[in-house]
Order: structure tokens, then C-alpha cells, then sequence
């Protein structure tokens, strides 16, 4: 799905709480091969709207960012990470 996001010129990175370690280990079970970015103090988790209920985790959340560095397209689906796919398959077919 990357190498697909990537031929269309898009970039991917993962951005949550936790910490570099926790990032690594995650990555490596996972075989990501995008970079996680950590938000500790959640600035970028709560600008995106995208904290837990009541500031506890964080919503699951994929976005479109286009060249002007605006949300172009936006899915918030939790743990129904079927539906990010589904939705990155068809966001990867469009231009940005």
C-alpha cells in the first residue's frame, strides 16, 4: 500500500503519544517502512482532532494533505482498520 501512496507521490507517516522505543517496536513487528513521529504533549493529536473521549488515547485517523498543506480528504474509522485501506486505495487514485 506504501509503494502505492508512493508512486503517486504521497508521503505516510503515523504520529501518536507514545514514545521513540515503543515507535520502533511497533514498526518493527509491523514492518511499517513509514516513519511514527512522536506527539508526547498531543499539540498535533489535538489540532487534527483526533484525541480519545475525554483526552484518554487517541482516535485512529487518516488523512489527505495536499500540496498547499490543506486536508483535502479525511476518515476517522478507530479500529476498523479495513476501512483505512479501503479509503487509501481510493485516495492513492486521485491526484493531489
Amino acid at each position: 500500500m506504501r509503494d502505492d501512496l508512493s508512486s503517486q507521490g504521497l508521503s505516510v507517516v503515523g504520529v501518536s503519544p507514545q514514545g521513540i522505543e515503543s515507535h520502533q517496536r511497533f514498526s518493527a513487528q509491523y514492518n511499517l517502512g513509514f516513519p511514527l513521529l512522536v506527539d508526547a504533549d498531543k499539540q498535533v493529536i489535538k489540532a487534527y482532532g483526533v484525541n480519545g473521549p475525554f483526552g484518554i488515547g487517541v482516535r485512529r485517523a487518516s488523512f489527505l494533505i495536499d500540496q498547499e498543506q490543506k486536508i483535502a480528504a479525511c476518515i476517522r474509522a478507530d479500529f476498523r482498520i479495513n476501512h483505512h485501506i479501503e479509503w487509501l486505495k481510493l485516495v492513492s487514485d486521485r491526484s493531489v
